[in-house]
């Protein structure tokens, strides 16, 4: 075994040293784990497949709640905590998923040259670390796509040598700075389409949550940005990192046993502040103060360490809190803007936030006056400081549960103005002075069933317009006008539509990614004639992007199986071995799987 790769139960796993700005792999550094990209690879090297490869350090040293330090297996702990934990969410697909956990790494070594500055490199190898092996999301975190996707608040600079740098706003020159702060400030679309996307993400994280903790009696107890990914393809949240979590006891609560902490000096991993991360963690995770030092938020009423759902809820208005607000957070202060590795919004949270004053009942008025005022009571609701009767569910000045929650977003959302086009007068006035003739033509047309014609007319028209304006941002919309095109249309011409989408989408870029894999997936659900299924299948997983495969073999495989489709074959062995993954119930499956990979090695 080479020193850069790690045997695993089925599989070997090396760093993608093909990934991210640097070309190591690193994604980042938690408290107690080192994140990197990792290829997951048979033992035969013929299949290759994307997967996280998080170091977490096997012990490490903290202080109990008798404060007494003392050494903490963390390796022993993972498996019996951490595991059955995930080993409950796994049939969750928006909770990240476990592949591995590899507790010798072997001749494996790594030097970890992501540290703090004045640091010296961390090597990574088998007497200090274990690596846990979890599924790759391909998107980003809830922080990187409301700063960095949406409000577009960094850039990345070429280096030498094919390497990229990402600077910061703060970097950017002040023509540019003050341009996209004056566009902000005027741009009410924009901040309308991004209050909309955050409702969905908030909607979204409560169904997570609710099963996570209404069905599963689990609490996360680390909700934070970081924690939340969003896919690329569909924005859907994945929630990830469970290393802090636990289940409720029958009095509905977990008991912290971290120790006291001295609140005048510095956080360390041996004396936390907090049980989670300081910004979002509740006021009743904080732990008790020693050394005369003075608990923060003692204006709070709460018994500290005995950490409810109502925990994890104020999390989640600190999150979104800190969504609602990054542009000004980001824009505004040099230090929340730091690298993480430098501090970053820990330091701004600690300096600035960590208060009676602030921390509690936060609000939305540092940020846009557009965004709606039930969103900021939603935010406020979750986020409010605690009273003696807090927990009780009948003091409705909290949450206490995800469905409360949701509901009152989802009212939000429903009530929240939307942007519309400006009306036409003269366009109201025609159309009120035909209106007659209008509705008269329009039974005509119901009665000769001429409907689906003028209908199966005008999609086409859209069909035609999108795609002669194409770019990719638009594959939502054009999926949409393409169903609706299928659906107008008789059998024989649902075969045109579908092969002049396909073509059009392998013509782009002559390759089929996820977002267009499934749209054809969806055209070929909607298609009453199925005779040539197989071949248009057989043609998509032909021409898929190999890096998209999981993504798009999930979408075929909730098709009917047609008749005499390898494609479709290949793509059920793929889901079973890659998503499903080897389980008493799966193993005939899986069986049958290489049986058919076995019987095609040499069909190219």
């Amino acid at each position: 075994m080479n020193s850069n790769e790690m045997r695993g139960s089925d599989f070997i796993y090396q760093i993608d040293s093909s990934y991210g700005l640097s070309q190591d792999g690193y994604i980042a550094t938690g408290t107690e784990s080192i994140v990197y990209k990792g290829l997951k690879i048979s033992k035969d090297r013929k299949i290759v497949m994307s997967c996280v490869l998080k170091f977490k350090y096997k012990h490490i040293r903290m202080s109990t709640k008798d404060n007494e330090e003392q050494g903490i297996d963390v390796l022993t702990r993972f498996k019996e905590n951490d595991l059955k934990i995930f080993d409950k969410l796994q049939n969750c697909r928006s909770v990240v998923r476990i592949y591995d956990v590899i507790e010798d790494l072997g001749d494996f070594s790594l030097l970890d040259k992501h540290i703090p500055k004045g640091g010296k490199p961390l090597l990574i190898d088998k007497d200090r670390f274990f690596c846990v092996v979890e599924e790759f999301v391909d998107g980003w975190s809830l922080e990187e796509y409301c700063r960095d996707v949406y409000w577009k608040l960094t850039a990345t600079k070429e280096l030498q040598y094919g390497l990229k740098e990402k600077i910061s706003f703060h970097e950017f020159n002040s023509e540019l700075q003050n341009s996209k702060i004056e566009s902000y400030k005027k741009d009410y679309k924009s901040i309308i389409r991004y209050q909309n996307e955050i409702y969905n993400f908030m909607i979204n994280l409560c169904d997570i949550m609710e099963y996570v903790t209404e069905k599963n009696r689990i609490l996360h107890l680390d909700i934070k940005p970081d924690n939340i990914m969003v896919t690329r393809y569909g924005r859907e949240l994945i929630l990830i990192d469970f290393g802090r979590s636990g289940t409720l006891n029958e009095h509905n609560y977990i008991e912290s046993q971290l120790a006291g902490a001295d609140y005048n000096t510095e956080e360390r991993i041996e004396r936390m502040f907090q049980y989670g991360t300081l910004g979002y963690a509740a006021p009743e995770n904080y732990v008790k103060p020693i050394n005369d030092s003075k608990y923060p938020l003692d204006k709070n009423k709460v018994e500290l360490g005995k950490m409810t759902i109502e925990s994890d809820i104020f999390s989640f208005g600190a999150t979104f809190w800190e969504c609602l607000n990054i542009f000004e957070l980001y824009t505004k202060s040099r230090e929340f803007a730091k690298d993480k590795g430098e501090g970053g919004s820990y330091d701004y949270y600690r300096k600035y936030v960590l208060n009676n004053e602030a921390y509690c009942d936060r609000d939305l008025s540092l940020t846009s006056s557009h965004y709606h005022l039930e969103l900021e009571k939603i935010i406020r609701k979750c986020t409010r400081s605690r009273d003696n009767d807090y927990r009780n569910p009948d003091n409705d000045r909290y949450y206490h549960s995800y469905k409360q929650l949701r509901e009152d977003i989802e009212f939000a959302r429903d009530s929240s103005p939307t942007i519309v086009k400006t009306e036409n007068t003269k366009v109201r006035n025609t159309f009120g002075m035909v209106g007659t003739v209008l509705g008269f033509i329009a039974i005509l047309i119901v009665l000769q069933s001429g409907l689906k014609i003028s209908f199966n007319y005008l999609s086409q028209k859209k069909w035609d317009n999108i795609t002669s304006n194409y770019n990719s941002t638009r594959i939502e919309r054009l999926g949409s006008v393409s169903v609706d095109l299928i659906k107008s249309s008789n059998s024989q011409n649902q075969r045109k539509v579908y092969s002049d989408t396909y073509n059009f989408l392998l013509d782009n870029d002559n390759l089929i990614d996820s977002a267009e894999g499934n749209v054809l997936v969806n055209l070929l659900s909607e298609m009453e004639d199925t005779n040539d299924t197989s071949k248009y299948i057989d043609d998509i997983i032909v021409n898929a992007d190999d890096r998209r495969y999981t993504e798009i073999i999930k979408y075929i495989v909730k098709l009917k199986k047609p008749n005499n489709s390898l494609g479709y074959d290949i793509a059920n062995v793929i889901y079973n071995i890659e998503i499903k993954g080897y389980n008493s119930n799966n193993k005939k499956n899986i069986v049958s799987g290489y049986n058919i990979l076995l019987n095609n090695k040499d069909n190219k």
